[in-house]
């Protein structure tokens, strides 16, 4: 089976394709075509995780907000220049999956022209700009919340399953990470915010432990400097990380939201103001309608009220880790439609 595949930028596009590749590659044997950026995360983690996906890089970037600003014509432009590209690796294509970010609209617009099935996953409760204008094209567009399916055009919402958002799960607990911690991350960039409110935090707090990945070694090496806390570039094995903690402090990404609830952990969510479309704030206003975290506005992140907010956080209790995964009947419906 051949998959065309893209979605990255940010590991909140790349982590749930890659979820559902993997499934996919449960059933059959599976030949990927990985399109990316040369900017992108996706660039260094799918060679590295996947060596047998064939990466197509792309030179294209995101358009700015507002769209209508002038300097996006020329990104456009290179948009619409990379279809040749594209078009060059479609034969025997058996579907396209895209799960957003700007890459993901070149493919995502030649395979609907040449009638490849295409598939959508879309992870936040606001869609962004490239599915929601690929929606049309899809055969089925999957979404992680049900609020999700009112912002899209109403001809496609017959097309819309909502699943969850697929996450990447491992059934071994390293333990590497002990257990009792606050997790603390933002993103898969890492957050300054983040990264100078928690260090203010932790030269006072010495009752709790932190596990907390910066993003950037030159934060890791100032935090490590506290007993309690331990402090690492980047947290690979994320699957232990949840397992360990008893609450989280993190951005509001979509996958982030995903695997919290996934895992049952309680936050205390810091949405980034700038994501697009206000992704962020929508994501985490679910999360506290349902009980499983407190949002702390980026105005308001003194290390006093973020403190406070892990207390309560604590204090909503760790539930059981789900046993299902949105990946499996993502990847049991194409596999159905597609083979």
């Amino acid at each position: 089976m051949k998959v065309l595949a893209a979605g990255g930028g940010t590991g909140g596009h790349l982590y749930p394709a890659l979820a559902i590749l993997e499934e996919l590659s449960k059933h059959v044997k599976l030949k990927v075509v990985y399109f990316c950026t040369p900017r992108g995360i996706e660039n260094k983690i799918v060679p590295a995780e996947h060596p047998e996906y064939k990466l197509v890089k792309l030179d294209v970037q995101g358009l700015e907000r507002p769209i209508f600003k002038p300097t996006n014509v020329k990104r456009v432009l290179k948009i619409l220049r990379t279809k040749s590209i594209i078009a060059s690796e479609t034969d025997g294509s058996n579907c396209c999956l895209v799960t957003g970010g700007y890459v993901s609209y070149p493919l995502g617009l030649v395979c609907g022209k040449k009638r490849i099935p295409l598939y959508i996953q879309e992870q936040n409760v606001v869609p962004g700009l490239a599915n929601r204008s690929l929606s049309r094209y899809a055969k089925k567009i999957f979404v992680g919340f049900e609020e999700a399916i009112i912002n899209f055009p109403r001809s496609v919402r017959n097309r819309i399953v909502v699943t969850g958002n697929p996450i990447r799960v491992s059934n071994v607990n390293r333990g590497v990470f002990g257990e009792g911690y606050v997790l603390v991350f933002g993103g898969s960039r890492g957050s300054d915010l983040i990264n100078t409110v928690m260090e203010k935090i932790y030269r006072e707090e010495k009752n709790l432990k932190f596990v907390h990945g910066t993003g950037d070694p030159v934060w890791t090496k100032r935090l490590s400097i506290f007993d309690n806390v331990l402090a690492l570039d980047y947290i690979y094995d994320m699957p232990s990380a949840w397992r360990g903690a008893i609450a989280v402090v993190c951005r509001a990404g979509a996958l982030t939201i995903s695997e919290l609830l996934h895992y049952g952990v309680p936050a205390v969510l810091i949405p980034w103001e700038g994501a697009a479309e206000g992704h962020q704030v929508r994501n985490a206003e679910f999360v506290a309608k349902i009980g499983r975290g407190v949002i702390v506005r980026e105005s308001e992140a003194t290390p006093r009220r973020v403190l406070e907010a892990i207390e309560v956080a604590i204090g909503l209790g760790k539930l059981p880790e789900k046993e299902t995964n949105p990946a499996d009947t993502i990847a049991k419906i194409i596999l159905e439609e597609c083979l």
